[in-house]
């Protein structure tokens, strides 16, 4: 039986170590990104909210897009909540700048999307 290989700067350490480090890891990534979004309102608030849209619409995606699938109680909180918090904050941008934003802005995805299909 062949055993599973991991690159050496992980196999080397024990596994409370790489846990650490993981959490440690998410928690400066996480601490960084909202003091950045934070630094950014107080400057540009609408290019912080923008930021804040995409983040968390890419985060959603990423979420539902994991394969194997997560537990569906950390897919719908997780996913469909930051994807849809996501979209609302753009809409909201949209229609703050102009009406007209929102409209190209739900064209331009269409089109992305119909251009993006597989037949």
């Amino acid at each position: 039986m062949n055993l599973p290989t991991l690159p050496p700067y992980l196999g080397h350490q024990p596994p409370r170590r790489r846990i650490v480090r993981d959490i440690a890891g998410l928690l400066l990534v996480s601490t960084g990104t909202v003091g950045l979004l934070g630094a950014l309102y107080v400057t540009v608030p609408l290019a912080a909210l923008a930021l804040a849209g995409v983040i968390l619409t890419v985060g959603g995606i990423g979420v539902l897009s994991i394969r194997p699938p997560l537990h569906p109680a950390i897919r719908l909180i997780g996913g469909f909540g930051a994807l849809a918090v996501g979209s609302w904050i753009f809409v909201g941008i949209a229609v703050y700048l102009t009406p007209w934003t929102l409209l190209f802005g739900l064209l331009l995805a269409l089109g992305v999307f119909l251009s993006g299909e597989e037949a």
